[in-house]
């Protein structure tokens, strides 16, 4: 019976490395990120979600993303800490460049950012939908 107990446990300890280590890996070998530089902010984006923190204007947030199932791109979502609702994103990242649009509700564009990797962060600038307004954005990576 012990026997049984501990191929079972061996059994389920190869079913979460393979969920968490193979899987992960597999998708960094297909899809958009294959062809992305190594280390590049293509491949870390694009390879697996993420929740990042941190600042527009200022103001601090935290901003969840995924790559897109069955397309290209990212999609995610952000709100300000302190603040009631989020923010619906969708973009896109090139080697180190980034660009994304939000919408408040789902339909219609209300901002847009545009930025690139400068080392363990993503820095640039977020701007309303009619470029009015344009704030300083940066987020810190894993």
């Amino acid at each position: 019976m012990r026997a049984r107990m501990m191929r079972g446990l061996l059994a389920a300890a190869l079913v979460l490395y393979s969920a968490t280590v193979l899987v992960p890996a597999q998708a960094a070998s297909s899809g958009p990120a294959a062809n992305a530089p190594q280390g590049s902010l293509q491949q870390t984006l694009m390879t697996h979600a993420l929740v990042l923190r941190g600042q527009i204007d200022g103001r601090e947030i935290q901003l969840s993303l995924q790559p897109k199932k069955n397309e290209d791109g990212l999609e995610g979502r952000y709100f300000f800490f302190g603040g009631a609702s989020e923010i619906l994103v969708a973009g896109e990242v090139d080697k180190d460049d980034f660009l994304m649009e939000e919408s408040l509700n789902g339909k219609d564009v209300s901002g847009q950012w545009e930025g690139h990797r400068e080392g363990q962060s993503i820095i640039g600038t977020w701007s309303n939908a009619d470029g009015s307004v344009s704030k300083p954005f940066t987020l810190q990576l894993p």
